[in-house]
């Protein structure tokens, strides 16, 4: 079948690398949205509000786990060349700054250390929520204590924000620019 666009090169998104990349944003992006109208066990609500609190935490376990197989991806697939230390990152850093000032971006294949160090602080974001969220379910969700960690369970929702608005938005530069 004849098409106008360019062969890409879509062989390092593999299908499952494509799976746990789209569960894993579609958990996160559900965790974000669901506190808006679920009930917090430790204040009055009604069933619906409960209803999404549980399916919170059911969307937790499944961020998690989408989170743990992106980094196995991850950490499958570490690259042996190619600079991957602080410097590279900044460099890389300073290269996508300057490539959006002039409306040309780096091909992807030029920043593979700052897109790793990327994918590795919204790994750990997510895992914060993680582990948080496992804690406020461990010592009984209705508990004062429970309470205390969910404060700072929410602590890191203006991280999120960020992150997700930085990634979503990088990709759609990449893409528009063709460089992804």
């Amino acid at each position: 079948m004849h098409s106008d666009t360019p062969d890409t090169d879509h062989s390092r998104w593999s299908l499952p690398r494509r799976l746990a990349h789209g569960a894993l944003a579609l958990t996160v992006l559900f965790q974000t949205v669901s506190p808006e109208w679920m009930s917090k066990p430790w204040r009055e609500g009604d069933a619906a509000g409960r209803l999404m609190f549980e399916l919170h935490e059911w969307g937790g376990l499944i961020a998690g786990l989408a989170a743990l197989a992106v980094a196995a991806g991850l950490w499958w697939r570490r690259r042996a060349a190619g600079p991957s230390g602080l410097n590279a990152v900044l460099a890389q850093s300073r290269l996508v700054l300057t490539g959006a000032v002039a409306l040309r971006l780096p091909p992807a294949s030029a920043t593979h250390a700052l897109a790793r160090a990327v994918q590795i602080m919204g790994l750990a974001l997510i895992g914060w929520f993680c582990v948080t969220g496992a804690a406020i379910w461990w010592v009984g969700a209705a508990s004062d204590t429970a309470h205390r960690i969910g404060e700072l369970h929410e602590l890191a929702a203006p991280l999120l924000y960020l992150y997700l608005g930085g990634h979503i938005g990088m990709a759609l530069l990449h893409r528009l620019a063709g460089t992804d």
